[in-house]
């Protein structure tokens, strides 16, 4: 077929052709082509926007890593903590600060990290009537970012906080509206201790990050709020005072779960009947929230209205059952019910699935460890079954829910022999009865550390 042949390209009279030099220019050392020149021209360009896009990677990470973690918290304080660690790791703050705003305008919380103990902070920044930064009124009128390279422009606006620049060892700042669906809940303040230029891209990333702890800050204070109704109702629930009977103590403590973990369903009751006998119920509701403490709500006043009337505790748990089975909402529950006839010492009780109670004598712990059914609401038509024992003079009776011993990792047996020791050996060292005893039993076996679930102890002493 022969050659290829080159294509030809019109040249227009003030265009070169294309692979042609435009011309040649004078430099040092002899002429060099522009082609060259063009080549050195690019360089620091091109190393300026891959410098760019690395940054602009690096931030994009980096808000990836706060969202994510930022996702996993639920209480305005861990906000905050994540928050704080993030700024400092990630934009290499020295000083970070949230001043936050009820709905009417007023401060409702300030948080600062690091924590500093000066007078000249804790009565500017903590204390004052208006606490935070100088400029969060600024930042609340215009709703616009400040941005202070040094920290020269910000003290010339705000000639007091000169001394609180200093015991924070900081020069450079931004101030940043919390934004959220177009309001403003509150001031994110940023401290640097050396002169910052904030560039374009810099700004923009702490506007991202700004909102992103915005979003996080309303999502915990939604869940403080939730929570604190869901407890409220629940200890509302709850019988506030417990019957006063000659001859035998009654105790109970109920602790929330911790606060990344929503409240639960577990409740206790103690109610005597017209024949002078005692009722004692507890039980938890599966899941967590509102609807558990709806439930746990129907089944308290449901419990104490039938032993009232004077049923049996298996006739109690059976229709228990059958009333949650009638809700048709997949709800379930553990409950044991229990009736002590203070005269005999006759204890009889219904286990539904529920952890067992603890007997301590002078001599002995053991669990009465008979199930009498499943679960409230899983077999519709259950009868439940019961059993009676004379409890031995003086003895203790612990009831509970398993949020007192259940522990992730740890076979629920270990934790039940943990509690049973625990339980002997507080009753020889307590000098105090019962309450000296729940208490340690509180300490020793649940721990300080935030609780997963909600803890329910009701203990009585017999005659």
């Amino acid at each position: 077929m022969g050659e290829p042949r080159r294509a030809r390209w019109p040249v227009a009279p003030d265009r070169p052709a294309p692979g042609r030099a435009v011309g040649r220019v004078e430099a040092s050392g002899g002429d060099v082509s522009t082609e060259a020149s063009a080549e050195q021209a690019r360089t620091p360009t091109s190393n300026k926007l891959i410098s760019s896009l690395s940054q602009a990677l690096v931030r994009s990470r980096r808000l990836l890593a706060a969202t994510s973690a930022l996702g996993t918290v639920l209480t305005v304080d861990d906000v905050a903590d994540v928050a704080f660690r993030t700024a400092a790791a990630d934009a290499a703050v020295t000083f970070a600060g949230f001043v936050l705003f009820n709905d009417d305008g007023s401060p409702s919380r300030v948080l600062a990290w690091p924590t500093l103990n000066q007078p000249v902070f804790t009565d500017i920044w903590v204390r004052a009537r208006n606490p935070g930064p100088a400029a969060a009124g600024e930042i609340l009128r215009t709703g616009r970012p400040r941005f202070d390279p040094t920290r020269t422009t910000y003290l010339t606006d705000y000639p007091d906080r000169r001394e609180v620049f200093a015991a924070i060892g900081i020069d450079a700042t931004a101030t940043l509206p919390l934004i959220v669906s177009g309001r403003i809940i509150g001031v994110l303040s940023l401290g640097w201790s050396t002169p910052r230029p904030f560039d374009e891209g810099e700004r923009a990333y702490l506007r991202t990050l700004a909102s992103v702890y915005a979003q996080a800050v309303e999502r915990a204070t939604l869940h403080e709020r939730q929570r604190s109704i869901v407890e409220t109702l629940q200890r509302a629930i709850l019988p506030r005072t417990l019957p006063d009977l000659p001859g035998m103590d009654i105790v109970a403590r109920y602790l929330p779960a911790g606060p990344d973990a929503d409240i639960g369903g577990d409740w206790y009751d103690a109610a005597v009947r017209h024949d002078g006998t005692l009722t004692l119920v507890i039980g938890d509701v599966g899941g967590h929230g509102l609807p558990a403490v709806s439930a746990m709500a129907e089944l308290r006043h449901a419990a104490r209205a039938y032993a009232l009337e004077g049923r049996s505790p298996a006739a109690i748990t059976t229709q228990l059952s059958a009333n949650l089975l009638t809700a048709q909402d997949d709800t379930l529950a553990t409950a044991i019910v229990a009736t002590l006839a203070s005269s005999t010492r006759r204890l009889t009780w219904s286990c539904a699935g529920h952890p067992p109670p603890l007997l301590l004598t002078e001599t002995d712990a053991r669990y009465l460890d008979d199930v009498h059914g499943p679960m409230l609401g899983v077999e519709p038509g259950h009868r439940y079954g019961q059993r009676t024992i004379t409890l031995p003079p003086a003895s203790r009776l612990l009831f509970y829910s398993d949020g007192l011993v259940e522990r992730r990792d740890v076979s629920l047996t270990d934790r039940l022999e943990t509690l049973a020791a625990a339980a002997a050996t507080g009753l020889t060292a307590s000098t105090g009865g019962l309450d000296e005893l729940c208490d340690r039993l509180v300490t020793d076996v649940a721990g300080s550390a935030a609780r997963e679930d909600d803890l329910c102890l009701l203990a009585i002493r017999s005659p």
